[in-house]
C-alpha cells in the first residue's frame, strides 16, 4: 500500500482543526443563552411577578385557622372579678392504642389524678370500656384542666404507659375555661359554663350573647408536610373580639356582709335554707343577693346529680311562696289609696278571735278597737282580714298588680317565678279575700317582695330590678339606667306607710329590734309553708327600709323551716336584717342587743 504523500495529510489536519473550534464555540453560546434565559425568567418571577405569585400561594395553598378570643369578665361594681377566662386543656384518649386490659388502667389512673370520687371513676371507666367495646375510638375524660393538672395527668399516665404508646393515645386539646375566683361568692347569680363555654346558670346564661367572643380567622400558609408555616398581618382574614365585661351593681363588701349574716342566722336556727336580698329603693338597683345552701362553680361538675339539684336553685327568683305577714303594708295601703277607710277609722272591736261569714279569724292576742295602721303594726290577722272585705276581689287583684305581684320582674337572670293568685273564676268571697289579706291563696316571689316594697317607701316608684350597671370592652362602654315601671301608690300615701313600719319597729312585732341612734322602719311575717297547713314548717321574714328619715335601701330576708327553737319572723329573720343595717351603715354595737331573746311574731 502506498503512503499518502505529506502534503496531503497537512492539508486534511488543517481542514479538521476549524471544524472542531466551530462546534465548541457554539455549545458555548449555547449554554450562555440558556442561563441567561433562565435568569431572566428567575428574575421575571422572583422580583417582577413576587406579588402576584405570592398572592395566588396564599389563597391556594394551606388552610384556613382560628384565632382565638377570650369571653369577657363578670365583675362586681367595683370591680372585684367573678368569673373570667384563662387557656385550658380537655384531655382525652385515643383507644386503638390501647389493649382492653390497659384501657382500664389508664382510665382509672386518670380519673383518680383528676380528682374523681370512687363513684365518678367507676362511671367513667364503664363508659371507657363500653366505648373500646364498641369500637369507638375516642374518650373524653369529661373535665376541663389548667396546664398544671395537664401536666400531671400526663405525667401520671406516663407511669403507666409506654412512650410511644402515650403519645399515640393520649388527646390534649388547647381552649379556654371559665374560672370563678371568689368560688360560692355569689354563686346563684354568677352562675356557670358548660365544658364547651355555653351558659348554664345565672348570668352566665343569660348574657352569654354579650358575654360570647368571636374568633377570628386567619390563612396558614404550609409545606406538603404542614411542617411549614407562613404568618403575616396579611394572612388575618376576620380579627378576633373578645366578649364585653360585664359590671354588675353587686358591691362587694355588702354582698359579704349579707353573705355572712345569712350564713351564720342559718346555721343558729338550723334551717333548711334561706335568702337575702338588699336593693337601693331609688333605682331598683341590686347591691346584694343571697341563697343558700350555696356550689361551688369551680367544682360544679364534680357535684352528684341530686345534691347539685338542691344546691343550684336561686331561691331570690325562682321560687316563690305564700309570705303570710309580710303582706299587710301592702293591703294597707291599698285600702288607704282607694279611700275605704281612714288612717284614724277603727276597723273592729273583738277579742282573739272574729268570724267572717263562715269563717274563724284569730290574732295572737287581743288588740281590741284598733285603727288601719293598728292593724300593721300589730300584725293583725283580724284587722287585716276586715281590710280585705272592704277592699273586695277585684280591688284586692288589681291591688297586687299594681305592686307587681305575680308577674316577672324582668331581671336578667334565667327561671324567674311568677307566682299566682287564686283565679278570679275560683274565688271565694269570704275566704279568699282573707287570706289573700294575711298573704295566703297568693304565691310571690322574693325579688317581687323586694321590689314591691321599695316601692312602697321611695314614693310609689316600682324600679325594674336592675343587676347590669355597664357593658365594656376597649373604649366602649355601654351603660344600664335605671327603668321605672309604673307607679304603684302615691307618694302622700307612701309617706303614711314609711310612718307606719317605723312605728312597727319601735313599737310593735319588730319592737325588740330597735337600735339606739338609728332608726328604721319594717315588717316581720311567719307563714306556714306545709301545704296542708299543719304548722310544722315555717318561712320566717322580714323586710326592713332605711335610713327611716330618707329611705336608701331595702332589705329582706326570708329563712325557710328553722328548726331550733323560735320559728317567728321577728326573732328569726328580724336580728339577721338588724345586724346587716348595723355593718351597712356603720351603727355601733350595743352588747345587750345580741344577747336578747327576741319574743317575735
Amino acid at each position: 500500500m502506498k503512503s499518502k504523500p505529506a502534503e496531503a495529510s497537512s492539508k486534511e489536519a488543517m481542514t479538521r482543526v476549524p471544524t472542531r473550534s466551530g462546534a465548541l464555540w457554539f455549545f458555548t453560546i449555547s449554554v450562555t443563552l440558556v442561563f441567561l434565559l433562565l435568569g431572566v425568567r428567575l428574575f421575571f418571577i422572583q422580583v417582577l411577578a413576587h406579588e402576584g405569585h405570592l398572592s395566588r400561594a396564599r389563597s391556594g395553598t394551606g388552610r384556613t385557622d382560628q384565632i382565638p378570643a377570650y369571653p369577657g369578665d363578670l365583675r362586681t361594681k367595683d370591680g372585684v372579678i367573678l368569673a373570667r377566662s384563662e387557656a385550658a386543656y380537655n384531655i382525652g384518649l385515643d383507644l386503638r392504642p390501647l389493649d382492653g386490659e390497659k384501657v382500664q388502667a389508664v382510665v382509672n389512673t386518670g380519673c383518680e389524678t383528676l380528682g374523681y370520687s370512687t363513684s365518678r371513676r367507676r362511671e367513667r371507666l364503664g363508659a371507657a370500656v363500653r366505648k373500646k367495646a364498641g369500637r369507638k375510638t375516642y374518650f373524653n375524660f369529661g373535665r376541663i384542666v389548667d396546664t398544671d393538672m395537664r401536666d400531671k395527668v400526663r405525667s401520671s399516665l406516663g407511669k403507666t404507659l409506654e412512650p410511644t404508646v402515650l403519645r399515640k393515645a393520649l388527646v390534649i386539646d388547647r381552649l379556654t375555661q371559665r374560672v370563678y375566683p371568689k368560688e360560692d361568692f355569689l354563686c346563684h347569680v354568677v352562675g356557670v359554663t358548660a365544658h364547651d363555654g355555653t351558659g348554664l346558670e345565672g348570668l352566665e346564661y343569660s348574657l352569654s350573647r354579650w358575654l360570647a367572643p368571636r374568633a377570628g380567622k386567619r390563612r396558614v400558609i404550609t409545606d406538603a408536610r404542614e411542617q411549614f408555616r407562613f404568618f403575616s398581618p396579611e394572612t388575618v382574614e376576620v380579627a378576633p373580639i373578645n366578649g364585653y365585661d360585664v359590671y354588675l351593681t353587686i358591691e362587694s363588701k355588702t354582698q359579704a356582709i349579707l353573705e355572712e349574716e345569712l350564713r351564720l342566722g342559718i346555721s343558729k336556727h338550723k334551717a333548711e335554707g334561706g335568702l337575702g336580698i338588699i336593693m337601693d329603693c331609688r333605682s331598683g338597683s341590686i347591691l346584694a343577693m343571697g341563697s343558700w345552701p350555696v356550689f361551688n362553680p369551680n367544682s360544679f361538675h364534680l357535684y352528684p346529680q341530686a345534691v347539685l339539684e338542691g344546691l343550684r336553685k336561686n331561691r331570690v327568683i325562682e321560687n316563690v311562696y305564700e309570705i303570710g305577714s309580710v303582706i299587710k303594708p301592702f293591703i294597707a295601703a291599698s285600702a288607704l289609696e282607694t279611700g275605704v277607710v281612714s288612717r284614724a277609722e277603727k276597723i273592729w272591736d273583738g277579742g282573739r278571735f272574729h268570724r267572717i261569714g263562715g269563717r274563724r279569724l284569730e290574732d295572737v292576742s287581743n288588740h281590741g278597737r284598733i285603727t288601719v295602721e293598728e292593724a300593721v303594726v300589730y300584725s293583725s290577722n283580724i284587722g287585716m282580714g276586715i281590710l280585705g272585705m272592704k277592699l273586695g276581689r277585684d280591688r284586692l287583684i288589681h291591688s297586687l298588680k299594681r305592686f307587681g305581684f305575680c308577674r316577672k320582674t324582668g331581671i336578667c337572670l334565667p327561671g324567674e317565678g311568677p307566682g299566682k293568685h287564686t283565679s278570679p273564676e275560683e274565688w271565694n268571697d269570704i275566704y279568699s279575700t282573707t287570706s289573700v289579706s294575711m298573704g295566703y291563696e297568693v304565691q310571690i316571689s322574693p325579688i317581687q317582695l323586694a321590689t314591691a316594697f321599695a316601692s312602697l317607701v321611695n314614693g310609689g316608684n316600682l324600679w325594674r330590678p336592675r343587676l347590669i350597671d355597664r357593658y365594656t370592652r376597649g373604649d366602649e362602654v355601654i351603660r344600664k339606667p335605671p327603668r321605672l315601671i309604673q307607679n304603684s301608690v302615691k307618694p302622700e300615701t307612701s309617706a303614711m306607710m314609711r310612718q307606719i313600719l317605723l312605728r312597727t319597729v319601735n313599737e310593735g312585732t319588730g319592737r325588740y329590734l330597735k337600735m339606739k341612734g338609728f332608726e328604721f322602719g319594717g315588717k316581720t311575717g311567719t307563714a306556714d309553708m306545709d301545704p296542708l297547713y299543719t304548722k310544722k314548717d315555717y318561712l320566717a321574714s322580714f323586710e326592713a327600709f332605711a335610713p327611716a328619715n330618707d329611705p336608701e335601701i331595702v332589705v329582706l330576708v326570708m329563712i325557710e323551716k328553722p328548726r331550733a327553737g323560735r320559728y317567728y319572723g321577728g326573732s328569726v329573720a328580724g336580728p339577721i336584717v338588724a345586724r346587716i343595717l348595723r355593718r351597712y351603715f356603720s351603727v355601733p354595737a350595743e352588747p345587750e342587743f345580741e344577747r336578747l331573746k327576741f319574743k317575735g311574731w
